[in-house]
C-alpha cells in the first residue's frame, strides 16, 4: 500500500517510499495483479548463495536480490535457491545499469529467467543452453503463473486481459521504441502506436476467443530478423486490413512507419494484452486519447495549451451533463475526443438499456448515437486520433472535424456547417485551450477578435458591445489586441448552443472570484443559468501543468425566456482525484488499510450527488458538495465553491455570533483601530542586485522571500548589492523593509502563516511584497490580534476570499475585512494578550538567538 512517505510491503511492515521502492512495489503489484503469482511465492531482498558463502559486492557488502518468485509457497517459505522460478533486478527511474547483477542471481540459482525494470522500461531475459554454455535471451514476455519457461506462452483471444494501467504500458513501449534506436518525430511516433494498436485491436475484433492471436510473437521469432520480419509484416497487413475499411479516415498508402524491429518492439509489450472495446462494456477508457498523452512530447502541448484531459474528469462531467440519445452533442475543442468519445460511449449506454440484441429499436438508436456526436478540432493530427477513437468506441466518426472553431462559422467543415450548425447543439462540453496569461498563448488574431464581445474592451459599466454579422468592424475601437482563448470559446459555446440547451465547460479556477473576470461573469450570468460549479483538485492536470481549474455547467434560455434571477446552484469541491503531482494513479484503501484496484477519487461522488440534486431538487449536503443561491452573491459575483463552504461559513457564523453576546462586538480588523495600517510592499523586479552565493557579505543587503521570512531561523537569505540599484529600485526596497512589531501574512501560494516582525527582521532585511503587512500602534491590540490572526478560525475566514489560477492568494483587502470578535474591555481577553505577547517575547529571543549563533557559533570557529 502507498502512502506519501512509505510502503507497505509483503508480510506487513513500512519501508520508506525510495524511488527504487516505488519501482520494486509497482512490479511485485504487476506479477500479482497481471501475471496472478500467489503473493505466499514473492520475496523481496532475498540474499543469493554461492555455494556456502553468501554472494558480496566489490565493497564486502552482502548482495540481494530485489524480488524473487519462488515456484511453490514451501519454497518461498524456505527460501529453497534451488526452487527459484525467476528474479527481478528493479532500478530506479532513469538508471540504466544492473544487468551483471542480474545475471549473477540467475547463474547462482535455479532461475529459468530475470526481469530488469526501472519502471519505464522492462526486459524479460530467459536462461538457455547455447552448445553447453549457459547464456541469457532476450525474450517478448514473462511467464503468467503455472507456465513453465519452456511451455507455449501463447494464450487464446479470449484469454487475454485487459491492462490495469494503460499510460504505465505504453510508458514502456516509448522507452523499448527509443531504447532500440527509435529516431522519428514524436508526432509521427504518435500516429504509427496508433496504427499499431488499431492492428492489435482489429486482431482481437476479427480473431474468434478460441483462436491464436495473429498479433503475437513468441521467442522463437523474437530472436531472430528473419522472424521479427515475419511478425511485422502480419501486423502491418492487419493494419491495411483495418485502414481499408475506412477510406475517409486513412490514407491510400497509409502504413506503420517505423522499422521491423522497432515493430517488434512495441507488439512484445502490447500482446499479453485485450485492448478491444465492447459494445455492452461500460468501461470507460480513451486508449487514442492515452495513446496521444503518452507519445506526444510535452513541450509541443504546453505551446500549444492541450492537456490530456483526466478520464475522470471526462466521465464526471458527461455523467452530470446526462445527454439523451437523440442530444446532439458538440466539442469546439475536441483534442484527441475524450469528451466525443466518452459521450458516445454514454449515449450507446442509454441505447442498449431496455432493447433486445439486434432488435430494430435497438439499431434504430444505436444509428441516433452515431450520428449525434460532433467535434471540431484544429489539429489535423488530432482529428486523425479522435476519428479513430471514435472508430474504436463503435464508430460516429463522421462528426469529427478539421476547423477553428472560434472562425465565422460558415468557415467550419461543412458536415458540421449542415448537421450542427449554431443553434442546434443540445448539449457542448469541452475543455478549450487556457492561455495560462501568456502572451504567446493569446489570441492576437483581430479577425478573429473582431467576432467576439469579449475580443473588445466594455464600457465604463463592465457592459461588453454586442456583436452582430451584420457590421463586425461597428465597434473596431475597442478591439482588443489580445485576449484569453478559453473566454474567447465560452463566449462561443454560448452562441453555438441551442435555447434550452447545456454546457459543461472546464475554465481556470479564477474565473470564478478574481475581481479581474467580474464583467466577464456579469455577461455569464446575464445569459445563462449556473447548474453546478465544482472545483477541481490542484494535481488534475498533473504533471502537464499547474493550473488550477474548475468545471461549470451552464444552461441557456429558451427563445424569448428571461434568465432565472432566483435559483439554488451545486457547488461542490473535489479533493482526490485518483492520481499524484507525477501523474501515478493514487488507489483508495480498503477497510483495513490494504490499496484496492480502485482510484481515490471523489469525482464519482460528486456526479451523484449531482444527480440526485437534478432528479429531485434536493441531496445530502457535505463537505465536498452543497448549493448557494443565487440571489445571495455578493458584489464581486463570487461563483467558487470554498466561499460557500459549510466548514468555513459555520466558522464565520460563530465569530458573527459574538455581536448577540453582552460585552462583545463583532467588526473588521481594518476598523479596529483608524490607526491600523495593512498594506503590501511594492512589485518590483530585483534580478539585477541579486548575488549570487557571494563570499563576502559586508557590503550587500540581506533579502528574504515569504518563506524565508517565515522561517525561525534566517536559513534561506538571498543577497543584493545596493550598489547597482536606480533610484526606483532604492525606494522599493524602502518600502519593503518593514517595523518591529508588524505582523506579516503569506498572501501567495499557501496563504495565512503568519509570523511576527522582530527588531532584527525589521533592522536588517528587506522583506518580500508576497506578505502582507499589518502594523498595530496599540500593543495589546497587537498582542490580541496576533492570536487571533495565528488561530484555526481565522485561517477558515481568510479562506472564504483565497482566489487564484495557478496559485491561491490574498490581497490586503481581504485582511482589512476580516471580521474580529471585540471585547469592550481589554481585560475580557487578558489571557488571550498575555499568550500573544509571550509568542512576541519567545520570536524576539529567538531571533537574538539565531544571530548570537550565526555570529558566534561553529563558522566562527573555523572562519
Amino acid at each position: 500500500m502507498r502512502t506519501e512517505t512509505s510502503w507497505i510491503f509483503l508480510g506487513g511492515g513500512v519501508l520508506k517510499s525510495t524511488p527504487e521502492e516505488k519501482v520494486r512495489q509497482h512490479f511485485i503489484e504487476t506479477l500479482i495483479n497481471e501475471y496472478h503469482y500467489p503473493v505466499n511465492t514473492i520475496r523481496r531482498e532475498v540474499p543469493i548463495q554461492h555455494g556456502s558463502k553468501e554472494l558480496r559486492d566489490k565493497d564486502g557488502n552482502p548482495v540481494r536480490a530485489d524480488i524473487v518468485v519462488y515456484a511453490s509457497k514451501d519454497a518461498c517459505l524456505n527460501r529453497d535457491q534451488g526452487k527459484i522460478n525467476f528474479v527481478v533486478e528493479c532500478k530506479r527511474n532513469k538508471v540504466e545499469d544492473g544487468y551483471t547483477q542480474l545475471v549473477s542471481y540467475i547463474f547462482n540459482t535455479s532461475a529459468n529467467g530475470g526481469v530488469w525494470t526501472n519502471g519505464d522500461g522492462t526486459i524479460f531475459y530467459r536462461r538457455e543452453n547455447k552448445d553447453g554454455i549457459q547464456v541469457l535471451e532476450e525474450t517478448p514476455s514473462l511467464p503468467r503463473s503455472g507456465q513453465g519457461w519452456e511451455d507455449e506462452q501463447t494464450p487464446r483471444i479470449g484469454e487475454l486481459e485487459r491492462p490495469r494501467n494503460v499510460r504505465r504500458l505504453l510508458a514502456m513501449c516509448h522507452n523499448r521504441l527509443y531504447g532500440r534506436g527509435m529516431e522519428n518525430a514524436d508526432s509521427d511516433l504518435t500516429m504509427d502506436m496508433v496504427r499499431i494498436l488499431l492492428a492489435k485491436i482489429y486482431d482481437e475484433t476479427v480473431t474468434p476467443d478460441t483462436v491464436y492471436p495473429h498479433f503475437w510473437i513468441t521467442p522463437e521469432q523474437y530472436k531472430s530478423e528473419a522472424g521479427r520480419a515475419t511478425v511485422a509484416k502480419t501486423i502491418r497487413g492487419l493494419f491495411h486490413e483495418y485502414a481499408e475499411q475506412y477510406p475517409t479516415v486513412f490514407d491510400k498508402d497509409e502504413d506503420i512507419a517505423v522499422g521491423d524491429s522497432t515493430l517488434v518492439e512495441a507488439a512484445s509489450v502490447l500482446q499479453d494484452y485485450s485492448f478491444v472495446s465492447r459494445e455492452d462494456d461500460a468501461d470507460d477508457w480513451d486508449l487514442m486519447g492515452a495513446a496521444y498523452e503518452q507519445f506526444t512530447h510535452v513541450t509541443l502541448k504546453r505551446q500549444q495549451g492541450q492537456f490530456f484531459t483526466n478520464r475522470l474528469v471526462v466521465k464526471a462531467m458527461v455523467d452530470m451533463i446526462n445527454p439523451d440519445i437523440a442530444d446532439k452533442v458538440l466539442d469546439p475543442a475536441g483534442g484527441s475526443g475524450g469528451f466525443a468519445t466518452a459521450a458516445f460511449r454514454y449515449k450507446r449506454r442509454k441505447a442498449i438499456d431496455g432493447t433486445k440484441p439486434g432488435s430494430p429499436q435497438r439499431e434504430r438508436r444505436l444509428g441516433l448515437c452515431k450520428n449525434s456526436v460532433f467535434l471540431v478540432e484544429i489539429s489535423k493530427r488530432l482529428v486523425k486520433i479522435a476519428k479513430t477513437a471514435m472508430l474504436l468506441t463503435g464508430d460516429g466518426n463522421t462528426g469529427m472535424t478539421q476547423g477553428n472553431s472560434l472562425d465565422k462559422y460558415s468557415n467550419l467543415d461543412g458536415w458540421i456547417t449542415s448537421h450542427c450548425p449554431k443553434g442546434t447543439p443540445d448539449i457542448i462540453i469541452t475543455n478549450p485551450p487556457f492561455s495560462g496569461q501568456k502572451t504567446e498563448s493569446m489570441m492576437m488574431d483581430p479577425d478573429i477578435l473582431k467576432l467576439f464581445s469579449f475580443g473588445h474592451k466594455p464600457d465604463p459599466e463592465g457592459l461588453f458591445p454586442a456583436i452582430t454579422d451584420d457590421d463586425l468592424d461597428a465597434n473596431h475601437g475597442t478591439l482588443l489586441i489580445r485576449q484569453a482563448p478559453e473566454l474567447l470559446f465560452l463566449e462561443r459555446c454560448i452562441d453555438w448552443l441551442k435555447p434550452g440547451g447545456r454546457i459543461g465547460i472546464v475554465l481556470p479556477k479564477g474565473i470564478l472570484d478574481n475581481r479581474t473576470y467580474i464583467n466577464y461573469r456579469r455577461w455569464m450570468l446575464s445569459r445563462c443559468k449556473v447548474d453546478a460549479v465544482v472545483t477541481l483538485h490542484k494535481n488534475t492536470f498533473e504533471p502537464d501543468t499547474g493550473v488550477r481549474t474548475c468545471v461549470i455547467f451552464l444552461s441557456k434560455p429558451l427563445e424569448g425566456d428571461p434568465v432565472p434571477g432566483s435559483y439554488t446552484i451545486f457547488m461542490a469541491q473535489s479533493r482526490r482525484v485518483g492520481k499524484d503531482s507525477k501523474g501515478e494513479p493514487v488507489f483508495a484503501l480498503d477497510e483495513k488499510g490494504s490499496a484496492t484496484s480502485e482510484l481515490d477519487e471523489d469525482l464519482t461522488q460528486i456526479a451523484h450527488a449531482y444527480k440526485t440534486f437534478r432528479d429531485i431538487g434536493t441531496f445530502t449536503e457535505s463537505e465536498t458538495c452543497f448549493t448557494a443561491e443565487r440571489s445571495e452573491l455578493d458584489d464581486n459575483l463570487n461563483l467558487n465553491p470554498q466561499h460557500y463552504s459549510p466548514e468555513l461559513n459555520a466558522t464565520l457564523e460563530k465569530v458573527n455570533k459574538f455581536d448577540d453576546k453582552p460585552d462583545w462586538s463583532v467588526t473588521t480588523i481594518g476598523q479596529l483601530d483608524k490607526n491600523i495600517h495593512i498594506y503590501m510592499g511594492p512589485r518590483w523586479s530585483s534580478r539585477s542586485l541579486v548575488v549570487e552565493d557571494p563570499s563576502d557579505t559586508t557590503d550587500l543587503t540581506p533579502y528574504l522571500t515569504a518563506n524565508g521570512a517565515l522561517e525561525q531561523r534566517r536559513m534561506t537569505v538571498k543577497w543584493f548589492d545596493m550598489s547597482r540599484a536606480t533610484d526606483k529600485q532604492k525606494e522599493c526596497v524602502r518600502m519593503l523593509r518593514v517595523q518591529k512589531g508588524d505582523i506579516l501574512i503569506s498572501r501567495s501560494g499557501t496563504i495565512g502563516k503568519v509570523t511576527y516582525a522582530t527588531r532584527i527582521l525589521a533592522d536588517k532585511y528587506v522583506i518580500s511584497d508576497d506578505l502582507v503587512r499589518v502594523r498595530v500602534p496599540d500593543e495589546d491590540m497587537r498582542a490580541y490580534l496576533l492570536a487571533f490572526l495565528m488561530s484555526s478560525t481565522a485561517m477558515n475566514l481568510m479562506k472564504l476570499d483565497e482566489f487564484g489560477s495557478v496559485q491561491q492568494h490574498l490581497q490586503p483587502r481581504h485582511i482589512w475585512s476580516l471580521p474580529v470578535p471585540v471585547p469592550d474591555s481589554w481585560e475580557q481577553v487578558s489571557t488571550i494578550i498575555k499568550a500573544g505577547k509571550r509568542m512576541m517575547d519567545v520570536m524576539e529571543q529567538t531571533s537574538l538567538a539565531d544571530e548570537s549563533l550565526r555570529m558566534n557559533g561553529f563558522d566562527s570557529l573555523i572562519e
